[in-house]
Order: C-alpha cells, then sequence, then structure tokens
C-alpha cells in the first residue's frame, strides 16, 4: 500500500467517523453552554445577545452598534463552532476579508480587507502592532493557540493606529485569567486530506488566581505538510503569558508575552507549481515575540493608562541553486541563486492615554500620545556578495476621540491622529462616525435600557496612510536604489450601513456599501539598464464594494445565516508600472469580485451540533509569475464543508470537520492548486 493509498483509506476513515458521530438515538448528555457577559436570558429562556463590547474600533470599549465604521468579532464559541485550525482559516469567512494564498496552501499567507493592499491591514496583539516593517504580516503558520477573541475593524483606522491601518485593523486577543483554582484545557486534532498533505495540532492553556493576581498560559504545536509532492513542511510552536494584577482599586497592572516561531520550506515557485519544477531548497523561519507591560490608574470618570511594548522579529530566508534554468527553456524569470537574508526587527513603544467617562458612561474623551522606535538590521549573503545595512527610524503621535450620544436615538464618535515619523512630514488622518437608532420607526414607544436595537443606521468616513518601510526609503543592495524623498501612501474612505434585529434577537441582518480611493501608492519600478529598481509613489487605485450579514434561528435546534462582501477596483494611476499588468481601469490583480458563504446549523439534541457551510470565491485577475508576468483569469469556485461537535461528557469533547466534501478542483493562483477534499478529527478535555 504506497503513501496515497494509506491517505485514501485515512480519508474514508474520517468519513466513516461522522457518519458514526451523526446516526441518530445518541444519548443525551447536558450540553456544556458558554454563558457570555454580553448574553441576556429573558423569562421565556430565549437568549437575546447584547452587542457586544467592542475593544479596537475606539479607544475607550464601546458597545458595537454604537460605532459607524462596520466591525466583527469572532468570540470562543464562534471559533469553536467554525474549528478553525489558524488564524487564517478563521478569517477566512470574515467579512470583508480575502485570504490570498498566492503560493498555494500552505506557503505564505496574506490578508486583505475591501480590496486593500496586504500592508494596509494593522495587525494586533493585545494592542500591540506586530506588522513587520511597512505594514506586511505573513500568516503562515500562525494558529490559535490561547486567542480568546478576533477583532475586525474595518475601514481606515489610522486615526487610532497609525501608519499601515488604511483598510482596517485585525485584533488578536489573549485569554485573561479569571479568580479560582487552575482551569486546564488540552486539546488535540489531525488530519489527511485525498493525495498529498495533512497535519495535526496540539494545545494547552491553564488559567487562574486570585482576585488580587490572575494568570492565563497556553503553548501550542502545529503541523502542517502542504499539498505538493515537495512539503511545505510548516512547524509552528506557540507559548504564551498573561498576568493581570489589581493592587487597589485604582491601579490594575497587566503584562503579556507571546511567541510565534514558524519554519517552513517553500517549494512553489514564483512561476507555478507545475510550469517549473519545484524547489527543494528554498525555505523561511520567522521567530517572533512579543511583550507588554501596562498600568490602569483610576476607576472614576478620569483614567490613565500606560504601556511599554516591544516587538521583535527574526526572519530567514535561505535558497540554494539547483540550476532549474540553466538551459534557458522556460520564458519567463525564474530565480534560482545561492542567496540568503537575516532579518532583525526591533519596534519599542511608549503610549500614554487618557480618558474622562461622561454621562454615566455614554460620552467619554480620550488623548494621548505614543513615542516608536524601529531598528532593522538586514544581512545578506552568497552568490551577490555579503552585505549588512542597519537601519532605524523613530516616530511621535498625537491622538484625541470623542465619544457621545447628544441624544437618546444618536452616537457619534470623531477622532484625529497626527504623526511624524524621522524623514517624513506630518500625517494627519481624521475620522468621523454616526449611528442613528431608528428603532422607532418599527417598535413605537420607550425602548428598555441597554437593549438591543431593532434597526440601526451607520455612517462613516475617515482618511488612512501608510509609512514607507525603511527598506523603501534607505535600502541599497544590488536589486534595489534607495529613495529617501518618498512620501505615505494616503486614503480616503466614506461607508454607510443599515443593521436590523428582531427584538427577541432570533433574526439579524446587516448591509454596508463602502468606498475607498488610495493614493500615491507605492510601486517597485526599473531604475536604469541593469534591472535594479526603486520604489516611487507612483499610483492610485479605487475599490468599493458591498457587505452583507444575515443569521436566523427560527427554532431552537436550526440556525442558517449568510455573509460576503463583494468589492470591484480600478487602477486609476499607472506612470511607470508595466501598462499590460496594470491597464488603467481595469481591476487590481488578486482580488475576487465575491467572497461569500452561507452556512445552516443543526443540534437535534443537547449533545450534538453538526454545521454545514458553502463558501465562495468569485473570479479574480492574477498574474502568471505572482508578482509580475501576464494578466490571467481564474474562474469562481464554490467549496462545501461540514463539522459536527459532539459533547461527550461535562469534561470531553470530540468533532469532526470535512472541507470541500464535493473534490473540487479549484486554483488559489496561477498554476497554484487549492485544497482538496480533506477532514479532521479532533478532541478536547477541560477539568
Amino acid at each position: 500500500m504506497d503513501a496515497n493509498d494509506r491517505r485514501g483509506l485515512a480519508f474514508r476513515t474520517l468519513l466513516l467517523a461522522l457518519c458514526i458521530t451523526v446516526m441518530p438515538g445518541l444519548p443525551a448528555r447536558t450540553y456544556a453552554a458558554q454563558v457570555q457577559d454580553s448574553v441576556r436570558v429573558t423569562q421565556d429562556t430565549v437568549p437575546v445577545p447584547l452587542a457586544p463590547l467592542v475593544v479596537t474600533a475606539s479607544r475607550q470599549p464601546v458597545r458595537s452598534d454604537r460605532i459607524g465604521f462596520a466591525v466583527s468579532v469572532l468570540d470562543e464559541a464562534e471559533l469553536s463552532a467554525r474549528r478553525a485550525v489558524t488564524v487564517a482559516d478563521a478569517l477566512r469567512n470574515a467579512a470583508g476579508s480575502f485570504i490570498d494564498e498566492s503560493a498555494g496552501p500552505g506557503g505564505p499567507t496574506i490578508v486583505r480587507l475591501r480590496g486593500g493592499e496586504e500592508v494596509f491591514t494593522q495587525i494586533l496583539v493585545d494592542g500591540v502592532r506586530i506588522n513587520q516593517n511597512g505594514g506586511f504580516f505573513d500568516f503562515q503558520g500562525v494558529t490559535l493557540s490561547n486567542i480568546e477573541r478576533i477583532e475586525i475593524a474595518r475601514g481606515p483606522q489610522s486615526a487610532l493606529y497609525g501608519s499601515s491601518a488604511v483598510s482596517g485593523v485585525i485584533q488578536l486577543l489573549t485569554a485573561a485569567g479569571r479568580p479560582g483554582s487552575p482551569r486546564v484545557k488540552m486539546s488535540a486534532d489531525g488530519g489527511t486530506m485525498r493525495g498529498e498533505g495533512g497535519g495535526y495540532r496540539a494545545a494547552g492553556t491553564v488559567t487562574g488566581g486570585s482576585p488580587a493576581v490572575r494568570y492565563a498560559a497556553g503553548l501550542g504545536w502545529a503541523y502542517d505538510r502542504g499539498i505538493y509532492a515537495l512539503p511545505h513542511d510548516v512547524g509552528t510552536v506557540e507559548a504564551s503569558l498573561r498576568l493581570d494584577a489589581t493592587l487597589n482599586p485604582d491601579v490594575e497592572l497587566t503584562g503579556s508575552v507571546r511567541l510565534w516561531n514558524v519554519d517552513a520550506m517553500l517549494p512553489v515557485r514564483d512561476a507555478g507549481a507545475t510550469r517549473v519544477p519545484l524547489d527543494p531548497n528554498a525555505r523561511n523561519s520567522r521567530d517572533r515575540l512579543v511583550s507588554a507591560v501596562g498600568a490602569r490608574i483610576g476607576a472614576g470618570p478620569l483614567r490613565h493608562n500606560l504601556r511599554v511594548s516591544t516587538y521583535r522579529e527574526a526572519f530567514v530566508y535561505d535558497d540554494r541553486r539547483d540550476n532549474v534554468a540553466a538551459a534557458g527553456e522556460f520564458p519567463f524569470f525564474i530565480f534560482d541563486a545561492n542567496f540568503r537574508l537575516d532579518s532583525r526587527l526591533l519596534r519599542t513603544a511608549l503610549e500614554y492615554g487618557g480618558t474622562a467617562v461622561l454621562d454615566e458612561g455614554r460620552s467619554s474623551v480620550s488623548w494621548g500620545a505614543v513615542h516608536e522606535r524601529e531598528d532593522l538590521e538586514d544581512r545578506t549573503s552568497g552568490e551577490f556578495g555579503e552585505g549588512t545595512q542597519r537601519l532605524d527610524r523613530g516616530s511621535t503621535a498625537a491622538f484625541a476621540e470623542v465619544v457621545v450620544a447628544p441624544v437618546g436615538w444618536l452616537d457619534l464618535i470623531a477622532g484625529a491622529r497626527a504623526e511624524k515619523f524621522e524623514g517624513l512630514s506630518t500625517s494627519f488622518t481624521p475620522r468621523a462616525s454616526a449611528v442613528l437608532d431608528l428603532s422607532g420607526l418599527i417598535r413605537p414607544g420607550p425602548r428598555r435600557a441597554g437593549a438591543p436595537r431593532i434597526l440601526g443606521l451607520r455612517l462613516a468616513a475617515g482618511r488612512g496612510f501608510k509609512a514607507p518601510n525603511l527598506q523603501e526609503q534607505y535600502l541599497e543592495n544590488p536589486f534595489i536604489v534607495s529613495n529617501p524623498d518618498l512620501e505615505p501612501e494616503t486614503s480616503t474612505s466614506w461607508e454607510v450601513g443599515l443593521d436590523v434585529q428582531s427584538a427577541d434577537a432570533r433574526f439579524g441582518a446587516g448591509v454596508t456599501f463602502f468606498r475607498q480611493r488610495f493614493e500615491d501608492l507605492i510601486r517597485a519600478v526599473p531604475f536604469d539598464t541593469t534591472g535594479r529598481q526603486q520604489n516611487r509613489n507612483l499610483g492610485a487605485s479605487r475599490a468599493h464594494g458591498v457587505e452583507w450579514r444575515f443569521v436566523a434561528r427560527p427554532a431552537p435546534a436550526w440556525s442558517f445565516g449568510a455573509d460576503g462582501t463583494w468589492v470591484a477596483t480600478r487602477v486609476l494611476e499607472n506612470a511607470g508600472l508595466p501598462p499590460d499588468m496594470f491597464p488603467l481601469g481595469e481591476s487590481l490583480p488578486f482580488r475576487p469580485d465575491v467572497v461569500a458563504g452561507t452556512f445552516l446549523e443543526w443540534q437535534p439534541v443537547t449533545t450534538v451540533r453538526a454545521r454545514l457551510r458553502a463558501d465562495r470565491v468569485g473570479a479574480q485577475t492574477v498574474l502568471t509569475e505572482r508578482f509580475s508576468g501576464r494578466r490571467a483569469d481564474l474562474e469562481s469556485y464554490v467549496l462545501m464543508g461540514v463539522s459536527v461537535d459532539w459533547t461527550l461528557s461535562q469534561a470531553w469533547q470530540a468533532w469532526v470537520r470535512l472541507d470541500n466534501i464535493l473534490g473540487r478542483d479549484y486554483l488559489t493562483a496561477f498554476d497554484r492548486q487549492g485544497v482538496p477534499a480533506s477532514g479532521r478529527v479532533g478532541f478536547a478535555w477541560r477539568n
């Protein structure tokens, strides 16, 4: 029996496990219901979820239905229902987002919000920015170990977070410890797929403490082989720790540290997976360390927050010549050389923020400042010679924000940020939003304080910016010529949204129309006839679209819903760019016109929950050599998956997840196949 036969047998075993799991007549046990802070139970036992508090979209935690910008929250219950394996997997179905695996599944992975560039999304962990210098972030191998929730704030958020928060912000929030004896949770899952592929994951967390000192710690391991004949062999180790100490009612301290280590091979070349031989010699690794210590002073109307944070990233790219292009038989460029890059980034930040809470918490005024410094060291070696370049840059910003409800049916948020990077002019980024409570049009009469809004109209507008990274401005090597005169990339945006839900929260829906224009885009263009390039402010583009969501619970055992985004992009300026790759008036590459999904969930007994989901990725234009080449069109595709959760006891839970159950063949990029039919089985235990 060869490897493919063994994988096929494993896949059939998973299908059999699914059939056994959903058989009727299973013994009923009490389903361990998770009680959320934002849930209220009425006398008829129907849970009425209130709008959750969101910490990402404003300086002061605000209910999501008071924010004009579109916000999504993936809490612990939702992440569990999706049985997401990685952070990118969890974001795959979030409104407004598109997960781009342009090197194929298992390779480097980026997220684009609302059709923006990948560097236009700021990534935070517990408030600490973890983007690479200049905004890039690779989600390859990043798992959900000890992540309690994910918040996505779409639209320009530079007024809050500065550079790179152009199309939105994604924040990963670590679970906080709760007083009591140690609570331990462990989980493990593994899977296989038709043909090549498979992987496993294991994670454990422990939380507890006293009212004075609380802790939450986690460890995680993961491995993903990838789907090609040569594996990606993505290995991940994660560790995290969060401590919270209440010294007295007016002083609270918080400290957190998180480590990610990701190692992977890079078998897929820019030219594709079948047009050229796979690369057995290319690899990369990333070590990320995020740490922060903060203090809250004051528990009354006036509060102050101080925080010191650091972010360290060590990146290694290593490739060895394999003479794949020695005969010159390929009509496109293939990078094939002995080359190694060692890059070290250290970012430190000191931040102060103050908040005055007014009107019994309905209004607030926030202000503050942050000083940040980045130190970067790049070392190159190989056929192009050895070199070392050290760069550093500081930035200082001041910000202010007002959250106010002048009347009972209107919520306003207005804020601005001024930020000065060394070597750049000051960037000023305002934003404002309004939410009109129109519930009275549907349900006249007084509304209970804190009750969910039945109908709300959202309006928002703002500006965003992204400072050029240090390499774009100052890097000088055999491939790149520095350009210290670069200016930040900028954007302007506005959006309108309408949200509606029933009074008992059995039905909810929302729609958002957005429009964003990007200007002064930085593009690498030829500098001279030697093949060197230089970064310049040349491009302009536009993205507009519609986001929607719908959830209904017609009966206690049934729920269904849909979410998605339609987006259209246009190239507005292409000076200096190849006109065949970026023709005026055409769409930007790697932006599907539709990313949408729908689900149906069934809980026939209290111990079993099944979810069927179908996801559609629309047609898109791509480049044949990933970063260059001719434009090519990819067809749309629909993937169907199913997951089943089974509560075995109060301590044990098991689940099965099957993806692409119809065995659809599809491409994630030109000549890069998507994941075939696959399945995973997992278990979790908690005391």
